[in-house]
């Protein structure tokens, strides 16, 4: 049987009630990348020091109201006017790695940046989730393979991709398929007219 699942959902598929490690496996070989990058800025149009609230107006005028927790520090810093820009990144990255390169299982690294005392108010966070999938079967024929996750739930996929199919006969039953799941946002406080 057949499962043609998106990529987010196969990471989930596999991944799905494992413990993780912290230890993430090294990189090796060609990868596939999807990613999605956007940026938004906006305007502090009001502040709310006492509930440490912050109103951003957006660029299409349209106003949120942030609470600015105690992980946000230097908040007396941020003025009237200052620009706030969010950077977020989400990105999925495949690869095969070779067979007995690393211990199949579920992986995440997480780090994280706050201003120093003293600095502009920003705070950035990243988590890389990993999955290492042993190759149980490769069917060149059908254009599928099956991997193990590391629960020992089975998933065959779908290999659609022309370049990726001509790769088939070079993969070896035993070979590990490789999924990072990224997610990072960072948040920055530049002063009005900086």
């Amino acid at each position: 049987m057949t499962h043609r699942l998106p990529l987010v959902p196969l990471v989930l598929a596999l991944a799905l009630g494992v413990g993780c490690s912290t230890t993430t496996p090294a990189d090796a070989g060609p990868q596939e990348v999807a990613a999605v990058q956007l940026t938004v800025e906006g305007e502090v149009t009001k502040i709310d020091t006492p509930s440490r609230l912050i109103t951003v107006r957006g660029p299409e005028g349209n106003e949120v109201e942030v609470h600015a927790d105690d992980t946000v520090r230097n908040f007396s810093q941020v003025r009237v006017g200052d620009r706030v820009t969010l950077d977020y990144l989400r990105s999925v990255t495949v690869d095969i790695q070779p067979a007995g390169s690393a211990e199949p299982g579920a992986y995440i690294k997480q780090k994280q940046d706050i201003a120093k005392t003293g600095e502009r108010p920003r705070v950035g966070a990243a988590e890389i989730v990993t999955v290492l999938a042993p190759i149980r079967a490769i069917d060149l024929a059908n254009n599928t393979v099956t991997v193990e996750g590391p629960r020992g739930n089975v998933v065959t996929l779908d290999v659609v991709k022309p370049e990726h199919r001509a790769r088939l006969p070079q993969l070896k039953v035993g070979d590990m398929l490789r999924i990072a799941f990224t997610e990072a946002a960072a948040v920055r406080v530049t002063p009005k007219g900086g």
